[in-house]
C-alpha cells in the first residue's frame, strides 16, 4: 500500500519532488501524493496541480492521531539561493518529529550502500554519492550532483544541480552550493555559507560568506557570519 507524502512549499523544488515520487513509482507504488503545506496560499498548489492543505504550523495537528495527515509523510521541498537560511526554521515550524519525514531517491540515482542519509533527505536524478558520505536531515541533493568519498553533508544543505564535492568535503548545515560549484577535495564550506553558479571553490569558505568565481573569492560575509 502507498504511503502518503505532503511537500511542504510550492515553488520549483516542489516540482522536483513530483518528478521524484513519479520516477518511483514507475517502478513500485510506493507514493501517494495528497498535498502541500504552503503559507502562501492555494495560488501555489494550484499552479502544480496539488491540493493547498494548510500552513506549515498546522502540520503537527493535522499529522496527530486522528487528524486528516495522521500516518502520512513530508518532505521540504522550499530552499532557494534565496531562501536556504530558513530550511531549518521551515521544518521546526511544523513541530513534526524527524521520523514523520520521508527519504525521497530517484531511481536514477547512485548511492554507495556505505552511504548514510538522514531523515528528509532528497535526492535527484543522475546524482552519484560515493561510499562513507554522511548527508544529514532534510538535505537536498540536485540533479546531476556528484559527492566524493568520506564527504559530510549537515542538515538542511542545499547542492544545486550538477554541482561536485571532491572527496572528504565538508558542507556546513544550512549552506547552498550553485548550480555547476566545483569543491576540492578536503575543504570545508560553513554552515550558512553560499558558493554561487559555476564557483570553483579551492579553500575552505568561512561560515556566513558568499563567494563567487574561478577561483572562488569572498563577495561579502552575511551579518552573523
Amino acid at each position: 500500500m502507498a504511503q502518503r507524502l505532503v511537500v511542504l512549499g510550492t515553488g520549483g523544488n516542489a516540482l522536483d519532488v513530483m518528478d521524484i515520487v513519479d520516477a518511483i513509482n514507475a517502478l513500485s507504488a510506493r507514493w501517494e501524493l495528497v498535498g502541500v503545506l504552503d503559507d502562501a496560499g492555494a495560488g501555489g498548489a494550484e499552479r502544480i496541480g496539488l491540493r493547498n492543505l494548510g500552513r506549515l504550523a498546522q502540520a503537527a495537528a493535522l499529522a496527530a492521531p486522528g487528524g486528516f495527515l495522521a500516518g502520512t509523510f513530508f518532505i521540504n521541498a522550499i530552499g532557494s539561493q534565496n531562501s536556504h537560511a530558513a530550511r531549518p526554521g521551515i521544518v521546526a515550524r511544523t513541530g513534526l518529529h524527524p521520523e514523520r519525514f520521508a527519504v525521497l531517491v530517484h531511481p536514477m540515482a547512485s548511492v554507495s550502500r556505505r552511504a548514510a542519509l538522514g531523515h528528509g533527505c532528497c535526492v535527484g536524478a543522475g546524482a552519484s554519492i560515493a561510499g562513507n558520505v554522511q548527508i544529514g536531515e532534510h538535505a537536498w541533493i540536485g540533479p546531476n550532483c556528484v559527492l566524493g568519498h568520506d564527504t559530510l553533508i549537515e542538515s538542511h544543505a542545499v547542492m544545486a544541480p550538477g554541482s561536485i564535492l571532491s572527496g572528504s568535503v565538508r558542507l556546513g548545515a544550512g549552506a547552498y552550493l550553485g548550480t555547476g560549484a566545483t569543491v576540492r577535495q578536503g575543504v570545508t564550506i560553513g554552515a550558512g555559507a553560499l558558493v554561487g553558479m559555476g564557483a570553483t571553490v579551492l579553500h575552505d569558505v568561512p561560515a556566513g560568506s558568499v563567494v563567487v568565481g574561478n577561483p572562488a573569492g569572498e563577495l561579502r560575509r552575511r551579518s552573523g557570519g
